[in-house]
């Protein structure tokens, strides 16, 4: 999420404006981020709805507004996990599929491959695949937005990578 630091300082001292640049700028990267932890679209904008009405809320406590990033991912992870912690079934994500973004046949199949894998992860292994592969935080930045320490992001991350790793090799050779 790249959003100017003068829009986060302008967000930090209350411009109503600067807020509205903010939401505008990164609404789009936070309910992707909330799709790809919790797969289903409604929950994903409602999630990403209610963490920015957190920011707006908190904006003052954000001390560096060079963390911002890392600070409201975590906002982000803490929200989308309430959600998980809230539900009372179990989504149907054989529906969603990844291929949406492009036309070739090639990346379409190794996108619904990369899918299907996901669907094995468990949230909280979804939560570090998505912060360092999908959106490119640093372990170090990934486990502060999980609010892990580094060892546990790392666990997670390399369990993730094993699973996405046999499931995907399993579906290519059958």
């Amino acid at each position: 999420m790249d959003i100017p630091e003068e829009i986060i300082q302008r967000v930090c001292l209350k411009d109503e404006k600067a807020y509205e640049e903010l939401f505008r700028l990164g609404w789009d990267q936070a309910v992707r981020t909330c799709w790809l932890i919790l797969r289903h679209q409604h929950d994903a904008e409602e999630v990403a709805q209610d963490a920015f009405l957190k920011l707006y809320i908190h904006r003052e406590q954000l001390q560096d507004i060079r963390t911002f990033r890392g600070w409201f991912y975590r906002i982000l992870v803490n929200t989308a996990l309430d959600r998980v912690r809230k539900r009372k079934f179990l989504l149907n994500i054989d529906k969603i599929n990844l291929s949406n973004q492009s036309n070739d046949i090639l990346q379409s199949e190794h996108r619904m491959l990369i899918d299907e894998a996901m669907k094995q992860l468990s949230y909280k292994e979804r939560i570090a695949i998505v912060l360092v592969h999908f959106l490119g935080c640093t372990e170090a930045e990934a486990a502060k937005a999980a609010g892990w320490k580094l060892g546990k992001l790392k666990y997670r991350l390399n369990r993730a990578r094993q699973v996405l790793s046999q499931a995907i090799e399993g579906d290519m050779t059958t």
